[in-house]
């Protein structure tokens, strides 16, 4: 199965908008395989972020991150216009809002009591991505996040950078992959570094899954769907983050204030999508930003109407839709 396309199926209608292959199967080139074999694995950290910014300090960035091709796409149609002028989202809500975490390192998976309690304040539940054979889990913060009724997803295998480095890695991986999902009572999957390919991705044992974003050009692999909305990919729902990840704002721009995730959210919400936000508890762990962090769920607490949902009632609700 080639997944190229954004599609929408409804009853009166069909919608499909033709992709680059590099949004949904990017490839491992040379240089990307020298780099994640070799120099990841002997460059320290503090270098690597520094080439990175090099790197990033070249990148050419749209307003806001948005990036309107696909709206301008829809809006065209008018079919389709009229549907999202429409779409109420769990058949009530004008917007909705998702939270999740990827938790890379062991000093942020031990920080998750502190971010789920402040979001307990402001009224969120949110999707922790946890790493399965990287450091070690305990099963006392496992078993808060469940009993706050918050939700795990697995993120990829060891956080290696390598596990799209060939189908030959990947299919040795699955297997321990699918034993996390089951294990953990995960139905949704985020590939570190966001990398992905739609096509291997059917061989995982998931309702969903959350590599994908609507534009971001910072990425290993940028691509970008462009939609703020999820989509049937495969077998799964594909949900793509929609705002900057907080790595992205803090570190790479180093912004001081959320300014630029305020307007992208409003933007989302005049568009009737889905506020999709990644951040890691590895970098809340910074005072400064996890106030930043506050004021954000501050400014998504004061959105009205809005359905305030884990990733995989979003993800259920969207397939019983389509």
């Amino acid at each position: 199965m080639i997944v190229k396309y954004f599609d929408i199926n409804l009853d009166d209608g069909y919608l499909r908008r033709t992709l680059t292959e590099n949004d949904f199967v990017p490839k491992f080139d040379f240089k990307k395989k020298l780099y994640y074999n070799f120099f990841r694995t002997i460059l320290p950290k503090n270098l690597r972020k520094i080439i990175q910014q090099k790197i990033n300090s070249k990148v050419k960035l749209n307003q806001n991150f948005i990036d309107s091709s696909l709206i301008d796409f829809i809006y065209n149609d008018k079919f389709f216009a009229n549907y999202i002028h429409n779409l109420k989202y769990n058949d009530e809500y004008s917007t909705a809002i998702v939270l999740t975490h990827d938790i890379e390192e062991k000093e942020g998976f031990n920080f998750i009591p502190t971010v789920l309690e402040l979001e307990l304040k402001y009224g969120f539940r949110s999707s922790w991505n946890i790493v399965p054979y990287k450091y070690k889990i305990d099963e006392g913060i496992i078993k808060l996040i469940k009993d706050s009724n918050h939700e795990i997803g697995i993120h990829g295998y060891n956080h290696d950078g390598k596990l799209y480095y060939s189908e030959k890695i990947f299919n040795e991986r699955v297997p321990y992959i699918n034993e996390a999902i089951k294990k953990y009572g995960a139905v949704g999957f985020r590939s570190p570094m966001v990398h992905r390919n739609l096509e291997w991705l059917q061989k995982l044992d998931i309702e969903y899954d959350a590599s994908c974003f609507d534009y971001d050009p910072f990425q290993p692999f940028p691509g970008g769907t462009g939609s703020i909305w999820p989509f049937i990919a495969g077998k799964f729902v594909e949900l793509p983050y929609t705002i900057p990840q907080d790595h992205t704002l803090f570190y790479v721009l180093r912004k001081k204030d959320i300014n630029i995730w305020k307007n992208k959210i409003d933007w989302i919400v005049e568009n009737k999508g889905v506020v999709l936000v990644l951040t890691h508890p590895d970098y809340l762990t910074d005072k400064l930003y996890l106030r930043l962090y506050e004021e954000l769920l501050k400014y998504l607490q004061s959105i009205p109407n809005a359905w305030h949902c884990l990733p995989k009632e979003l993800a259920f609700w969207w397939k019983s839709k389509f």
